[in-house]
């Protein structure tokens, strides 16, 4: 056997020179003679199971050494294997049983700590504890820690807490029993499983030991200890834990140059650690927080990078990383406005979120950072999907949560704060109560006394408030007043929140006001003298302030009559608006505190205001990104400012300003639901000079809020001002651009009447007035004196019951009647001296007079004229509606199909003039249904009335395809639309026609610029439930304003019989006028072809179909 103690001899000695100097191949070249040892002793019966056993233990402690150098897994896999083996060579009785043994559980240990195998780390404590109960005292120092640190493993697999006071208590057996050398890294062991129970327990004390036995350790420990780095980190994290606890800077501070520390004694050879990465990036961030130093931070995200960078694929620590560089980026953000930082924070929350969906205690901390960061993303760019997003994550975090939950009352605070934001938006109460019973539950939940409380109470009194305005319940305005009133005088109140509240207190104060209680009058002017003082002019509280100074004066002025109140109010109010430097929200909410002010008092200064208030609303309305904020805001104030700043101006007899703002507000409005663009949609249309100057504005405006909001001061905003005064100036010199953020002045709007009198139609709760545009004369004013917007709903509802049930005429031609003589007969005498009759008439209703068929208003008696005998109606969605319909309309329209006509014998015969022998003649599309052939008649109707000589197009069936029909509409062809379509009353923009692949929303026609000069809607609409509108837009006005010159449609639904009588006629009629196709004889062509049907079709179906356009 001589060759076979030769390879153990030198596997042996191979063995030990590499434990002293380290050399890899010495290590490799000891496992091959291991190895071939082994293969001798399989054939030989001479050598004792101890040899084998012995030599078996050898190889696998050589394999486990390779292993832990370099890494290899079947190193390990062989090692435990020879470890197996080795002890079947020693039965339960041989003394050298419980070291293989130990030697077996520390293997699997070392396997479970790879590998993670329950079964490993199960079957290490079972023999770790066999092998304990058989070694003597002297022996069982190395096997006991490598019991304890098995305990200590599972514990972190099972988080079973009598693991952890198990591994504790061996822990402090093995620093009992370990000779000097090795107390330093027992020390540590023990400092490690005592700050896990401290995570765990919270109790101070083992906090305190684990500092204690971890700087013993360290002190015992010279440089280049393998547990050094580690003891270390622990002494570190525990000082962290100290420093959350009791806010000792020093204790930060240490921790951080620790944590640096770690990070470069580490070896290159050493394997990377994430965790001194991410340890060293939390305590950065902790002291950012503390000192605001942005190098902490700027480190931080790197490290927090590098960390997740070394992670492997969906390691446990996954997601609490991502969560942290999350939160790190989002603090980047707070600090810089980077974007782009946000929008990474939301990604890393939304994947820790997905990580941990089964770990309850982390998502509830995910959600919460994700909403917050939603929520900030709301601010910036307005979109409801975070806002709503938000909330819902609120939510389900508070399910998770239980009352005691350390995160409960943020996500409480943060939850309220949102669904105010969105009462505030879209006013539903339920948001609003549910914000203050959140308010409610915060205040129970903090311990008094708290830094929060004061905040926290003025928070809640603001919501009473909001809720008293919606309400009108009083109890809510005397809880207001009692929490403000205790958040003002509570020690923890800063200025601003002092500001706050005496500002609230005054509004309280003034809800409350009676004319006989004088002294109540100082008392608001005190709290907001103290408000002011409190505030500086850059404060986001001041144009509030000033507009409620200004209030406050109008209403001394009421009760004491003094010219100076009245003169303050006016100069208050003016600073109100002039105080604020580039934030228009500010501005246009202390705006409408002037205007509802200029209404109570009669102030003829509101005619100027209202203006004001709507190009602010408006201004606000193009920067925001999201389509559903702008029509939320565009029908929640523009067009009430519309409509009621119409009426305030022709109170003071001013009617050119009444028709410049009734046409600013209500643009807006048919803009935002119709075609869903802003004016810088369309210069982002015009080319890439006009994207960049969209860019930049919005930029500029960005900046200039989230300067406001942070309440910088005005040396800041001044420069912004200037240079988005350099682009709105740039952008007005683009063609079609000139009154950009500006109301549209009289001079270009009364262009429109160049073309016939317009009719415009305003009513409020207390007047209604119709103002009349006539070329080179000044606009007549028509009140009418019997109706309120009331009584106009009330004929509208009427309207609505006789044209959608089974009226005989006669009840019908009554409320016609009524129509005629309260509003359009005072309107007809005084157009006739100035429009001769048989002209066009175009008439531009607002609000409730959408609903209403003016243009089929008449006496209905014997011998005296409807107006459709006097004038030929027709609509207009808005006064530039119809300018832009105009525009571009010549005798021949551009890219028609130029033909010769031979007049038809049948035409001759209707009509003694002559074509016109040579004309250009637009192209006639008709588009029939996308799926079945039910609109075959009508389209062959059409056919026959149209001449062979003029271009014809059908499409019908498969050819309905949305591509199609938006390819006719860019032609500038004539439409007759038979397919069916549908009317989204709320939401305009989401109506349109059915086409093979679906709904074509006019949204998307709108995209295309249309370029169609009629269009004929004869197809059945379903249509939406409109009757809580305050301003109708039917389907055929809505095409109209997307874009098509002249359309035809109907008000409300007409059978198939008599569609196709009409239409059969209005072809007949403009085919037979032996005059050129153009859309501008459509009109007066319906006109005529609804007396030619005469009493063929029903005075309900006949006065549905109504013009719109040029």
């Amino acid at each position: 056997m001589s060759d076979f103690d030769t390879l153990v001899r030198l596997a042996d000695s191979l063995y030990s020179r590499h434990e002293v100097q380290g050399n890899p191949s010495d290590l490799s070249l000891c496992i091959v003679h291991y190895r071939s040892a082994l293969t001798l002793a399989s054939s030989s019966a001479a050598l004792s199971n101890d040899t084998r056993s012995k030599l078996l233990s050898n190889l696998a402690n050589a394999l486990s050494g390779r292993f832990q150098r370099h890494g290899d897994i079947a190193d390990l896999d062989h090692s435990v294997k020879c470890h197996l083996t080795a002890l079947d060579f020693r039965p339960p009785g041989h003394p050298g049983r419980a070291n293989t043994l130990s030697n077996f559980a520390t293997a699997l240990l070392v396997r479970y700590g790879q590998l993670g195998m329950p079964k490993d780390i199960e079957l290490a404590i079972e023999y770790f504890t066999t092998a304990l109960s058989m070694l003597p005292p002297d022996g069982r120092l190395v096997p006991l820690m490598n019991y304890a640190s098995a305990l200590f493993s599972r514990f972190q697999h099972t988080g079973d807490v009598s693991d952890l006071s198990d591994a504790i208590c061996q822990y402090r057996a093995v620093v009992d029993s370990s000779p000097a050398e090795n107390k330093p890294a027992s020390y540590y062991n023990l400092a490690n499983a005592i700050l896990s129970r401290f995570k765990l327990e919270n109790d101070p004390k083992d906090l305190e030991l684990c500092i204690e036995y971890s700087s013993i350790a360290l002190h015992g420990m010279r440089d280049g200890h393998p547990d050094r780095l580690l003891a270390l980190s622990c002494l570190s994290i525990a000082l962290i834990r100290r420093f959350e606890s009791h806010g000792d800077p020093e204790d930060l501070h240490i921790a951080v140059k620790n944590f640096k520390y770690v990070l470069e004694l580490r070896s290159a050879e050493d394997p990377p650690q994430f965790t001194v990465f991410y340890d060293l990036a939390d305590a950065l961030v902790m002291r950012y927080n503390l000192q605001y130093d942005l190098p902490d931070l700027e480190l931080a995200i790197i490290h927090y990078r590098t960390a997740i960078n070394l992670l492997s694929s969906n390691h446990n620590h996954e997601g609490i990383i991502s969560d942290n560089l999350g939160n790190a980026l989002f603090l980047r953000f707070s600090r810089l406005g980077n974007l782009h930082d946000l929008e990474e924070a939301i990604q890393r929350h939304f994947f820790a979120m997905k990580i941990h969906s089964e770990d309850l205690a982390r998502r509830v901390i995910t959600l919460e950072a994700l909403g917050t960061c939603l929520d900030v993303r709301f601010e910036q760019f307005r979109d409801p999907e975070d806002l709503h997003t938000a909330i819902d994550l609120y939510n389900e975090a508070l399910m998770e949560t239980s009352q005691n939950h350390p995160h409960r009352t943020t996500i409480l605070k943060r939850s309220a704060s949102s669904l105010e934001t969105r009462f505030k938006l879209y006013g539903g109460i339920v948001d609003l109560d549910r914000s203050i019973s959140y308010s409610r539950e915060v205040l129970e939940l903090l311990p008094p006394p708290h830094p929060d409380q004061a905040t926290l109470y003025h928070v809640l009194a603001s919501s009473l408030f909001l809720r008293f305005g919606e309400t009108g319940n009083e109890l809510d305005l005397d809880e207001a007043y009692l929490y403000c009133s205790t958040s003002m005088n509570m020690q923890y109140a800063s200025d601003s929140l002092r500001a706050a509240c005496n500002l609230l207190v005054a509004r309280i104060l003034k809800a409350r006001f009676l004319p006989w209680e004088v002294k109540d009058i100082e008392s608001i002017f005190q709290h907001l003298r103290f408000a002011k003082d409190l505030c500086t002019l850059s404060h986001p509280l001041i144009p509030d302030v000033y507009a409620e100074l200004a209030s406050a004066y109008y209403l001394r002025f009421l009760v004491e009559q003094s010219p100076s109140d009245l003169h303050e109010a006016f100069g208050h109010h003016e600073l109100s608006i002039g105080v604020v430097s580039g934030c228009s929200w500010p501005a246009f909410r202390a705006s409408l505190q002037w205007v509802r002010d200029a209404e109570t008092y009669g102030h003829r200064s509101g005619v100027d205001v209202y203006r004001t208030a709507l190009r602010l609303i408006n201004s606000h309305i193009s920067a925001m990104r999201s389509l559903e904020l702008r029509q939320c805001l565009a029908r929640r104030y523009s067009v009430n400012l519309a409509y009621d700043g119409a009426c305030f101006a022709l109170r003071f007899r001013q009617p050119i300003e009444a028709i410049e703002v009734l046409e600013g507000g209500r643009s807006t409005l048919w803009s935002q639901l119709v075609r869903g663009k802003t004016c810088l949609d369309e210069l982002r249309l015009t080319g890439e000079y006009g994207a960049s100057l969209v860019d930049d504005f919005e930029r500029l405006c960005s900046q200039l809020e989230h300067v406001s909001r942070a309440s910088k001061m005005s040396k800041d905003i001044k420069p912004l001002l200037k240079e988005r005064d350099t682009v709105t100036e740039q952008i007005r010199r683009i063609e079609g651009f000139k009154f950009f953020l500006k109301p549209t002045p009289f001079v270009e709007l009364e262009k429109v009447a160049v073309g016939g009198p317009v009719v415009i139609l305003n009513a409020n709760k207390q007047t209604c007035d119709a103002l009349v545009l006539l070329c080179s004369t000044p606009p007549i004013h028509v009140p009418l004196a019997h109706m309120t917007a009331h009584e106009v709903s009330r004929m509208a509802i009427r309207f609505r019951e006789l044209t959608t049930g089974d009226d005989d005429g006669e009840s019908l031609e009554y409320l016609l009647s009524d129509l005629w003589h309260l509003v359009v007969s005072p309107i007809v005498q005084r157009l006739l001296p100035h429009v001769p009759m048989g002209s066009r008439l175009w008439w531009c209703p607002s609000g409730v007079f959408t609903s209403i068929p003016l243009h089929a208003a008449g006496p209905y008696r014997q011998g005296e004229p409807t107006l459709s005998q006097i004038y030929v109606s027709s609509y207009t969605p808005t006064i530039e509606a119809l300018i832009h319909a105009r525009a571009g309309i010549s005798h021949e329209a551009p890219r028609s199909r130029h033909t010769s006509t031979v007049v038809p014998g049948f035409l001759k015969r209707k009509k003694s003039k002559q074509l016109l022998a040579s004309q250009t003649i637009p192209t006639i599309v008709v588009i029939g249904h996308a799926a079945s052939d039910e609109t075959s008649h009508e389209l062959d109707l059409i056919r026959n009335r149209i001449p062979p000589s003029v271009p014809f197009r059908r499409m019908e069936g498969e050819e309905v395809t949305s591509e199609g029909v938006l390819a006719a509409f860019r032609e500038p062809a004539w439409l007759h639309l038979a397919c069916p379509a549908s009317l989204d009353a709320a939401l305009p923009c989401h109506s349109g026609f059915e086409t093979r692949e679906g709904m074509l929303s006019l949204y998307d026609i709108s995209n295309t610029r249309p370029q169609a000069e009629f269009a004929f809607l004869s197809g059945r609409c379903n249509r939406g439930d409109d009757t809580r509108l305050e301003e109708t837009m039917y389907l055929a006005a809505s095409l109209q304003y997307s874009g098509v010159r002249s359309v035809i449609g109907t008000l409300w639904p007409v059978d198939d019989m008599a569609m196709r009588q009409v239409a059969g006629a209005f072809y007949g009629e403009i085919i037979s006028k032996g005059e050129l196709m153009q859309c501008t004889n459509t009109a007066r062509s319906l006109n005529e072809a609804l007396k030619v049907v005469g009493k063929g079709v029903s005075l309900t179906q006949k006065i549905s179909f109504v013009h719109i356009g040029a």
